[in-house]
């Protein structure tokens, strides 16, 4: 209770819901970038990971992307 759960767009599909570390271990593993989108109870809608502040943190160690 009150512990910090998402769902995010992993493979095309809504996971989850996840917890911090779960997160933080799909952002290890590659499927979690700042831009999959993700949405929590309270949220109007799904937004992009690097924009929610909570989520941030995780982020912190990992490059962005590359210019096109």
């Amino acid at each position: 209770p009150g512990a910090i759960a998402f769902h995010a767009a992993i493979d095309g599909t809504s996971a989850g819901p996840f917890d911090m570390a779960a997160l933080s271990a799909h952002v290890r593993g590659g499927k979690l970038n700042r831009n999959t989108l993700v949405w929590k109870s309270g949220m109007a809608g799904w937004v992009a990971a690097g924009t929610v502040p909570e989520l941030q943190g995780l982020f912190a160690d990992v490059p962005p992307p590359l210019p096109g």
